[in-house]
């Protein structure tokens, strides 16, 4: 989804406001169970483009203690700040000179490339970095979750077949080592 700043560019004190719904399918780390929604504005600011907004969506994830997958509900902003002097292709070269004062505080020039392509703006990726930075880093499906068990069998494990011939060979390993403890 992209957002065209074409008028925002033209004229300061411009803005322009986007309802978002991005679907499910933006993340590689993680499965969105819900869209992504809310909104995004961008806004002419004279030396730079703002890019404010709120969305919120739903993130399958695997707790952190016990394993089990849970859905992470997460609310997150939308806020950048991009200097006009980016835009001196599309508005001509001489039309916006870079800041020299310039504290070194504004995106790379590779953040702003991997969000704009010309005039437009990727809402897509912004709000695909706005979710990996909005995730807990240590997912918890609930407070109090207890983690694994220790000395019961955890019961809803499913095991990845490849590992079926290891686990028949530890099984046997355990037998074996089983009716040896009892013979002696």
């Amino acid at each position: 989804m992209y957002l065209d700043l074409t008028d925002v560019l033209r004229d300061p004190g411009v803005i322009v406001e986007k309802k978002l719904d991005i679907p499910a399918g933006i993340l590689d780390e993680w499965e969105l169970t819900e869209p992504a929604t809310g909104f995004v504005r961008a806004s002419n600011a004279r030396r730079s483009i703002v890019v404010r907004g709120k969305a919120k969506t739903a993130v399958k994830m695997e707790c952190g203690r016990c394993l089990r997958e849970y859905v992470q509900p997460l609310e997150f902003d939308l806020d950048i700040t991009v200097p006009m002097s980016h835009f001196n292709a599309f508005l001509g070269a001489s039309a916006v000179e870079a800041d020299e004062n310039d504290d070194g505080d504004e995106l790379t020039r590779d953040d702003i490339n991997a969000l704009f392509q010309e005039h437009a703006l990727d809402v897509s990726e912004l709000v695909r970095q706005a979710i990996v930075l909005a995730a807990p880093i240590q997912p918890l499906c609930s407070a109090d979750c207890a983690g694994l068990p220790e000395t019961e069998v955890f019961t809803d494990f499913k095991s990845d077949p490849r590992w079926a011939a290891l686990e028949k060979l530890n099984a046997s390993r355990n037998a074996t080592q089983l009716n040896a403890k009892d013979a002696n």
